[in-house]
């Protein structure tokens, strides 16, 4: 039962996410374009990583929230 955070550096163009595992393995490093279909994948495979169970999200962000 794997147990994972995804961690999201926002940027106008690009973002670039990293997610890890309970021991800190990284389990996927990817730079996607800022594009929703892009995202949405991006998405379903940190959601399949992870098996079913939750993934807890964090998102850096350089100013406020949109």
């Amino acid at each position: 039962m794997p147990e994972l955070w995804a961690g999201t550096d926002a940027g106008k163009a690009e973002h670039h996410c990293t997610v890890i595992d309970t021991e800190g393995k990284r389990r996927l490093s990817r730079r996607v374009a800022n594009d929703e279909n892009t995202l949405l994948q991006l998405i379903a495979d940190v959601l399949a990583l992870s098996e079913g169970e939750p993934v807890t999200w964090a998102i850096d962000l350089n100013a406020g929230g949109a």
